[in-house]
């Protein structure tokens, strides 16, 4: 009698250590459902480059150059090389476009427009041509995004110039972008603030004039720099390189920051073509081995056939089981145009 009873309370206590483990199973198969859901639909994809690119033709009615129109060489030199190409002409350049220019994902920018250091500052200011009136813009000029720009040849006339924190507060951003700006000092070398600024936006490499230079000179020199990078497939380095300084100023292009000498056009390309793809991987369920560690030790606390195989060895075969399930294609870029 006394065995019978022995035997039914080894049952019932059997019982409930197959209750504690389904329950354990399930909390983890919700642990690592949730993970999954976080790590496939709530992360946000990767940036790539763009095939979109802008000319930006500031100076288009006081230096007119059919190099920068929409169909010339400049054009030329990126279409052949993939891009969809968007012109701008100066009168349109007001503070409204520049409002805008982060809305498009261009991967490649091209401001042919002027710059100045600011006086008794070390910061450069991109102009527009829409010209400066005290009772427009009031906020934007009080919280420091829009500044008052004039021109030495053009007394008593101003314009509204983009400083440095204008670009850091665009909405949008650019798509590992190269930004040429093509005026004077805009990558002087004691005023970074605005490439800086495009890089925080998430241009890959902003390349500019260490001081003044003549509108002929960098546009023919600005060509040469595309075709070089674009055409011929140089680095950044020798492409800029290649360059030569401007012959009455004596200011040279650079770029910036330094990490971009190696990146070629290539490089963007290739890797705004490849498809991505989002799998999960073994780094991907290091995190949660301490808690599949606990629930072993609570589980070898029963009955050595209830305890779960979570380990190194064992992760494999769940990781092949959910493989399928999670890949989630966001599929490639495709050229426009």
């Amino acid at each position: 009698m006394k065995q019978k009873k022995k035997q039914i309370a080894k049952e019932k206590k059997l019982f409930s250590n197959k209750k504690l483990a389904i329950i354990l199973v399930v909390l983890l198969a919700i642990i690592v459902l949730g993970f999954l859901f976080v790590q496939i639909f709530l992360q946000a994809p990767e940036v790539k480059f763009s095939f979109n690119a802008a000319i930006v033709d500031q100076l288009g009615e006081e230096f007119p150059n059919p190099y920068y129109n929409e169909t010339g060489v400049v054009s030329n030199i990126l279409k052949g090389a993939g891009f969809n190409v968007s012109y701008h002409e100066g009168n349109t350049i007001d503070v409204a476009f520049y409002k805008g220019l982060a809305r498009y994902n261009y991967g490649i920018i091209i401001l042919r427009a002027h710059f100045a250091t600011r006086e008794g500052e070390t910061i450069v200011d991109l102009f527009s041509s829409e010209e400066f009136s005290m009772y427009r813009y009031v906020s934007e000029r009080e919280n420091g995004l829009l500044t008052e720009g004039y021109y030495s040849w053009k007394p008593g006339k101003s314009y509204f110039a983009i400083t440095p924190k204008f670009i850091e507060n665009l909405e949008g951003g650019f798509p590992k972008s190269i930004v040429i700006a093509m005026g004077c000092n805009s990558l002087n070398e004691t005023c970074k603030e605005m490439a800086e600024a495009f890089i925080k936006k998430g241009a890959k490499a902003y390349i500019g004039w260490t001081g003044s230079v003549d509108p002929s000179h960098t546009d023919n020199e600005t060509a040469k720099l595309l075709g070089k990078f674009l055409a011929e497939n140089k680095t950044i380095s020798e492409a800029v390189d290649a360059v030569k300084p401007d012959p009455f100023y004596g200011s040279r292009m650079e770029y910036y920051p330094p990490a971009a000498c190696n990146l070629t056009i290539s490089d963007l390309i290739t890797e705004a073509k490849a498809s991505v793809t989002s799998q999960i991987t073994l780094n991907h369920f290091e995190k949660g081995f301490p808690l599949i560690y606990v629930i072993n030790s609570l589980c070898s606390r029963f009955k050595k056939g209830f305890r779960f195989d979570f380990s190194l060895n064992g992760l494999p075969n769940f990781y092949n089981v959910l493989k399928p399930l999670t890949k989630v294609d966001y599929g490639a870029h495709r050229q426009l145009g």
